[in-house]
């Protein structure tokens, strides 16, 4: 039971985000549903139920996973020793980047993790945070425990208005 318990604190965005979808389900269902019964997902109640419960859990998940902490936590330990690591492309790096951050494009990491220190705090960031989700994703199924999605690379650029 301290199990769930703990990954439904973890993941609570799954559940808030299908018992809203679930109550918008049903209530599309009540107030516009295909009386005729001709549509096969708005026909019944049920089904526009469980429709809306995935789709809800879906759009949370995507909006709140991933290990993200509030940028100034971020900041904290990339200043006192945190691999700043940014995924974007080769020459989306040499545009602009962040200072004291090694550029590993995200296409290109899975074959550089072994040079990594699986325990070592790592921030990973790129453009707008898509790509550092993945990246965080894919290096803690190859078992990092402390990487963490930054976002933007801009949060971390002292032209930017970042404190690095």
């Amino acid at each position: 039971m301290e199990k769930v318990i703990k990954m439904l604190k973890k993941n609570w965005y799954y559940l808030a985000g299908g018992i809203g979808g679930g109550v918008i389900g049903f209530l599309y269902w009540y107030n516009v549903g295909c009386a005729a019964g001709t549509c096969p997902i708005t026909s019944s109640p049920i089904m526009s139920t469980i429709w809306g419960a995935l789709i809800g859990g879906l759009l949370l998940s995507i909006f709140f996973s991933g290990n993200k902490r509030p940028t100034a936590e971020l900041k904290d330990l990339v200043t006192n020793g945190a691999l700043l690591l940014d995924v974007r492309t080769k020459s989306e790096y040499a545009g602009g980047k962040a200072e004291k951050s090694t550029n590993i494009p995200l296409d290109a990491l899975e074959n550089s993790l072994n040079k990594f220190d699986r325990n070592q705090n790592i921030v990973v960031v790129c453009a707008s945070g898509a790509r550092s989700a993945k990246a965080v994703q894919l290096m803690k199924r190859n078992g990092f425990t402390n990487c963490y999605n930054g976002g933007s690379w801009s949060n971390f650029n002292v032209k930017n208005g970042g404190s690095l």
